[in-house]
């Protein structure tokens, strides 16, 4: 079995749809000035996790991190990484806002987006809704494409088998997951359905374009764009 001291990696996946992106101010503003091991590992976990949030807002809770068991090994426990998560405030590298009525505390990494969250916070503009909050973890294993198929859609023929063996050649295992979520939701159990969806987003990308209209945009014009199509 592979530990943190006992690597085993087998090459990263060269897929280019599955890149998590950085600002490049991470590397020239931040990157200097991080000498804590823990806090640049709790630092690109944070980028990560960003990246697989399906709301609006993107944010953390304590209780996000000391949930991941995974993080929690690679950090060395609760202790080291609250001490990480201090550090990376302290930094101004993350946003903390505290709500005392609520025993709540957030945190946003301090781009346009999380400077515009933490104010609508703040001000009482926002808050969170439990139903769009599902937990994110890291994990070594995948879902797999037939139970996830047999678990939503129903049962599995021959004839679907071996296009779920070509779709999952086709797009990232994550993103069959994201897409029959949807189709769920949206109660259209059908595979030609979740296909547009995967075809959608392998031709025009999953929302990215969005993402980085909104980063262009300032804290306080981000902050008014958000709120009128929350």
């Amino acid at each position: 079995m592979s530990t943190l001291q006992e690597m085993d990696f087998q090459g990263f996946n060269d897929d280019q749809r599955s890149l998590i992106r950085l600002p490049e101010s991470f590397f020239s503003d931040v990157l200097p000035f991080i000498n804590d091991l823990n806090q640049l590992r709790l630092l690109l976990y944070m980028f990560w996790h960003i990246e697989q949030q399906k709301t609006k807002i993107r944010y953390f809770r304590w209780r996000d991190f000391e949930s991941d068991t995974k993080l929690c090994e690679m950090i060395m426990g609760q202790e080291s990484l609250l001490n990480a998560l201090e550090g990376l405030v302290s930094k101004n590298v993350v946003l903390q806002v505290d709500l005392p009525w609520m025993d709540e505390t957030y945190y946003f990494i301090n781009g346009s987006q999380g400077r515009a969250a933490a104010v609508a916070l703040e001000n009482g503009e926002w808050s969170e809704s439990a139903k769009d909050r599902k937990p994110i973890q890291l994990t070594s294993q995948k879902p797999n494409i037939f139970l996830l198929y047999e678990e939503n859609i129903g049962p599995i023929t021959p004839m679907i088998a071996d296009i779920l063996k070509d779709d999952e050649k086709t797009y990232p295992t994550v993103w069959i997951s994201d897409a029959i979520e949807i189709a769920v939701t949206r109660n259209i159990r059908n595979w030609k359905y979740i296909q547009a969806i995967l075809n959608r987003w392998q031709k025009e990308g999953r929302g990215n374009d969005q993402y980085r209209r909104d980063n262009s945009q300032d804290p306080e014009s981000y902050r008014k764009s958000w709120l009128n199509n929350k």
